[in-house]
């Protein structure tokens, strides 16, 4: 099995690392700090400080998981500038690609015309760039799991962030997203885009109100809904490629608190 080199080993791309260790290969996990050295090490990675690129050989696979698109963008203007090459890349990017999107939403879809979307759209293309046909973006939707996620941020909070009523919210459970991007390291040929979500997804009003409801919070308050109808998500090459059995199917799991969150 070929080494895996995480640039980000963080609460995604730390679990992606223990599954390919799991499985008998060998990770490096870089971080900017040494708070999750320990607990790589526990888990059979090896953890580093520095730059990742200094370790990367031509046998390798990568997996770019560092948070936010401008994160995403520095670390390809990186790559291309050390010339580095390895055997594939692969960015978990963003479902902010799309923007505000109508209709059916799938990896063909145009990038939105916001400034998260263009952000995205930017780290994107710089990686593709450096990467050509070795270059894999994996758009994920907001990630959950107990203790993390909106319904946590919404405890924190006390108030449910205004905007429209009937944006869709798109989710996926850590488990589900790291299982599909272990599976698009170890895919011969996978598609060099695949947008990771779990639909069906709920709208603004329906994820909020049911949390506001559960933790006896002040009913959500909305701006104009959108002029257009929820989109539909649309994950085709995920359910076929990298996750035929999801462990997370039901977007209500989102609304699952920790036992330290409950009011």
């Amino acid at each position: 099995m070929q080494r895996l080199i995480v640039w980000g080993a963080g609460t995604l791309g730390g679990p992606v690392a223990a599954g390919w260790v799991a499985a008998g290969g060998v990770a490096l996990g870089f971080t900017a700090t040494t708070t999750r050295h320990a607990a790589l090490a526990a888990a059979g990675i090896e953890p580093r400080l520095g730059d990742p690129l200094a370790e990367l050989r031509p046998d390798d696979v990568l997996l770019v998981a560092l948070p936010g698109s401008t994160a995403q963008l520095a670390a390809a203007g990186q790559l291309a500038s050390a010339n580095v090459r390895c055997a594939r890349g692969i960015q978990i990017g963003t479902v902010g690609y799309f923007g505000d999107p109508q209709g059916t939403v799938d990896e063909d879809c145009p990038r939105g015309t916001g400034e998260g979307a263009l952000n995205a759209a930017a780290a994107e293309a710089a990686f593709r760039q450096w990467g050509g046909d070795r270059a894999v973006v994996l758009r994920a939707a907001g990630l959950y799991q107990k203790g993390r996620g909106p319904l946590s941020a919404l405890q924190r909070r006390g108030t449910a962030p205004e905007g429209p009523p009937n944006r869709t919210l798109a989710l996926i459970h850590y488990d589900d997203a790291i299982s599909a991007t272990l599976a698009a390291l170890r895919h011969p040929a996978p598609h060099h885009t695949c947008v990771l979500a779990m639909p069906p997804l709920p709208t603004r009003q329906e994820f909020y109100l049911a949390a506001c409801v559960l933790l006896d919070l002040p009913l959500p308050r909305f701006k104009a809904p959108l002029y257009h109808p929820p989109a539909h998500y649309v994950v085709d090459r995920m359910r076929a490629d990298l996750l035929p059995a999801p462990a997370h199917p039901r977007w209500q799991e989102a609304l699952l608190p920790s036992e330290d969150s409950r009011p």
